[in-house]
C-alpha cells in the first residue's frame, strides 16, 4: 500500500467513523463488552473500531488486529475519545474518533505517516500527513491550520489539564493555581485545539498503550508544536511499542518551545 494510498485511506475511514457515529443514535450509548482494558465499552466505540484502515491495528476495545495479509504499517485507533462525554451529550458535547499511521510495526514517535480527529458534534477532521503539514477539513473546505506562536507562560496561556489522572493533578494542576486551566474530559479535543491554536499547552501523562498521546504526535508536529517529557525531552525518538506503556510519564504538548520550557521551567520552580 503506497503511502498515498494510506492517508486517502485514513480520511475514509475517518469520514465513515463520523457516518456510523451518526446512524447509531442513542444505540451506540448501549454498554457492550469489556474492553482489553477490563473497562466496559460502548457500542459506538466497538463499531466505528470496526470501520478502520486495513492493516495492523491497536485500538482501545478491540486489542492488536491484523487486517489483510503481510501487514506493513502500524495504525494506532480510538474510537470514541472521550466517552464520558459522548453518554452525557452524544452529538452536542465535545469528543472524538483518533487514528494515526505510521510507517512501520515496530516505529518511533516520528515514523508518523497520518494523524487525524474526527470531531463529531461539529463534522470537523483534523488531519496530518508527514512532511505535508496539517489541515482542518469542514463544511466542504480544506484549510492549513497551525499551533499559536504563544511562548510565555501567563494568566492568558490557555491550558488542558487530564485531571482524570492523580499524576497529572499532583504534578501539573497543583503548581498551576490561578493559571487557565481546563478539563473536558477528551484528549481529542485538547489535541485537535492546540494543533489549530485554540489552545496552547495540554499536560498529560503517558498510560495504557497512549493511543491518545502518538496519535496526536504528528498533529502537533506538523502544526509546530512539541511534545516533550517534563525533563525536555522530544518524544521523537521514543520507540512507540517500548515508551510509557508501564508507566506514568508526564507529557508537555506545546504550541512552541518556548512555551514548553517556560511550563517546565514553573513546574521545578514550583515543585
Amino acid at each position: 500500500m503506497k503511502k498515498e494510498h494510506v492517508v486517502k485511506t485514513a480520511l475514509a475511514s475517518l469520514e465513515k467513523a463520523y457516518n456510523i457515529h451518526q446512524d447509531l443514535g442513542k444505540v451506540g450509548e448501549e454498554l457492550l463488552q469489556k474492553n482489553q482494558f477490563g473497562e466496559t465499552a460502548l457500542r459506538g466505540d466497538v463499531e466505528i473500531e470496526k470501520a478502520m484502515v486495513p492493516i495492523r491495528i491497536l485500538s482501545e476495545e478491540h486489542g492488536t488486529l491484523d487486517i489483510g495479509t503481510n501487514p506493513q504499517y502500524l495504525g494506532l485507533l480510538d474510537g470514541l475519545d472521550g466517552s464520558s462525554v459522548y453518554k452525557k451529550a452524544r452529538a452536542k458535547g465535545r469528543y472524538g474518533t483518533m487514528l494515526g499511521i505510521f510507517s512501520s510495526l515496530d516505529p518511533r514517535y516520528d515514523d508518523y505517516l497520518f494523524s487525524g480527529i474526527m470531531e463529531h458534534a461539529t463534522r470537523r477532521l483534523f488531519y496530518a500527513v508527514n512532511g505535508k503539514g496539517s489541515f482542518l477539513i469542514a463544511n466542504g473546505k480544506t484549510e492549513t491550520i497551525a499551533c499559536s506562536k504563544s511562548t510565555e507562560l501567563s494568566e492568558k496561556t490557555r491550558i488542558y489539564v487530564d485531571e482524570y489522572f492523580e499524576t497529572n493533578r499532583k504534578i501539573f494542576s497543583a503548581k498551576l493555581q490561578g493559571f487557565h486551566v481546563s478539563y473536558l474530559g477528551s484528549s481529542a479535543v485538547y489535541y485537535a485545539d492546540l494543533a489549530s491554536g485554540s489552545a496552547d499547552l495540554v499536560l498529560e501523562c503517558t498510560r495504557k498503550r497512549n493511543l491518545e498521546i502518538a496519535i496526536a504526535y504528528g498533529l502537533e508536529t506538523e502544526s509546530g508544536g512539541v511534545m516533550v517529557t517534563a525533563d525536555g525531552r522530544s518524544l521523537g525518538p521514543c520507540p512507540y511499542l517500548e515508551f510509557g506503556h508501564d508507566i506514568q510519564v508526564p507529557v508537555v504538548s506545546a504550541a512552541t518551545k518556548e512555551l514548553a520550557e517556560a511550563l517546565i521551567g514553573h513546574i521545578s520552580r514550583n515543585s
